[in-house]
Parts: C-alpha cells; sequence; structure tokens
C-alpha cells in the first residue's frame, strides 16, 4: 500500500481575466496518507474548492507537481485523467448532483456507465452501496421523493460504489439542516473507519470536527 495517497508541492493555480492573472492557490504543499480523514477550511474564495478539483483530477494546476497514488497526474493524457476519475475517486457535492429521472438505483449505477464490468459485479457493488447507506427501501424512489438528507445518502452510495481509493466531498452539508448534516457526518465516519480516504471542503467547524486532521485555507495558501 502507498503511504501517502495524496502527494503535492507547490501546487499553485492561476486564472486569466482578461490582460490580469488572477492567483487563487499559491505553494500548496499537502500530503495525505492512506485511511486518512482530512477536513479544509476556510473563508468564501480562499480557494477550497479549486484545490479539491485539483486534488480529485478535474482540473490542472498552474504549476506544482502532484501525484495521486504514486501516479504522476500533472503528465497525465486527458483520457488518463478520466481513468483515475472514474475508477478510483468519489465525488460529493454540496448540490447532490442526481439525475431527476433515474431512481436511487439508476443514480449510484452511473460511475458504471464508463466501465467494461459484467451487469452481475456492477448490481452486487452498487447494491453493497446503497445497503451501506442505508437506502435498501428507497431503491426504486426518484430524488423527488426523497428528503435531503437521504438525496446525500444517494450521492455518497454513488461515490462508494467504485470502492475508489479517494472519496472528495466540498461542503457535503451545506444544504442540510443541522441534526440531517450530523446524520451524514456519522456515515462519513462510519466509511473512514471501514478504511475509507476523505478528504472533505466545509466551511463548518462542527463539520471539520469529524475529521482527523483539519487544514486552514487562507487566501489560497495553508495557514
Amino acid at each position: 500500500m502507498i503511504p501517502f495517497l495524496i502527494n503535492a508541492s507547490g501546487i499553485g493555480k492561476k486564472f486569466d481575466i482578461g490582460s490580469t492573472a488572477l492567483t487563487v492557490l499559491g505553494e500548496i504543499d499537502l500530503t495525505v496518507k492512506t485511511g486518512e480523514f482530512v477536513a479544509i477550511m476556510g473563508p468564501s474564495g480562499s480557494g477550497k474548492s479549486t484545490l479539491l478539483h485539483i486534488l480529485g483530477c478535474l482540473d490542472r494546476p498552474s504549476s506544482g507537481r502532484y501525484y495521486f497514488s504514486g501516479q504522476d497526474v500533472l503528465h497525465a493524457s486527458d483520457r488518463q485523467l478520466s481513468r483515475i476519475r472514474s475508477e478510483t475517486i468519489g465525488f460529493v457535492f454540496q448540490t447532490f448532483n442526481l439525475i431527476p429521472s433515474l431512481n436511487v438505483y439508476e443514480n449510484v449505477e452511473l460511475p458504471f456507465l464508463y466501465q467494461s464490468m459484467q451487469a452481475k459485479r456492477v448490481k452486487q457493488k452498487v447494491t453493497e452501496a446503497i445497503d451501506l447507506v442505508g437506502l435498501k427501501p428507497r431503491v426504486m424512489h426518484k430524488p423527488s421523493e426523497l428528503s435531503g438528507g437521504e438525496m446525500q445518502r444517494v450521492a455518497i452510495a454513488r461515490a462508494i460504489s467504485i470502492q475508489p481509493k479517494l472519496i472528495l466531498a466540498d461542503e457535503p452539508t451545506g444544504n442540510l439542516d443541522t441534526e440531517t448534516g450530523n446524520d451524514i457526518m456519522e456515515l462519513f465516519k462510519d466509511l473512514h473507519n471501514l478504511g475509507a480516504t476523505v478528504v472533505m471542503v466545509t466551511h463548518n467547524q462542527t463539520v471539520a470536527d469529524f475529521a482527523q486532521r483539519t487544514i486552514q485555507l487562507v487566501d489560497g495558501r495553508i495557514l
């Protein structure tokens, strides 16, 4: 097992706005051990989501080095990055990102549409993920028939169905009330206890307290 799932150094990100270069991240050094639960905190505009997108291979940094599970991400092709995302990283977003016309099972099954896996094996993985988040009785329901907490559980089931090396969560309780948010964080804690590596962005200290380690990001830099 690779001790450091995430090994990033000197990560910078700039966006060109007209003739001006806006620096969003500057010289970020970050390592995350396999099996660790890390929270990234910071005010709005501090670069939290940008950093998470880079860690999840959704975006490329402007400078620095990034090794994910020992692989040099910065020199990977778009096809290789797509494969990394689809096979090894599970994403959980604040807005759930569920397909309204699909039921719980079909939403959780989505990542496998891009993989060549036997239907029997796909069904097993999807069913196990749904059971793990406690949604077996709701498997045929569509998002409009679910509560906010249940929709987030569907999103988590979708993320873990591929048995990812890394779970990335961007404000996973942001659209939930306090009690439901705590239930979701208990679920993340359970997943971590089962061996999952979790990196989570949040502005909520109570949510961050569920993590083993908290990183403070201010003006694109780690304090």
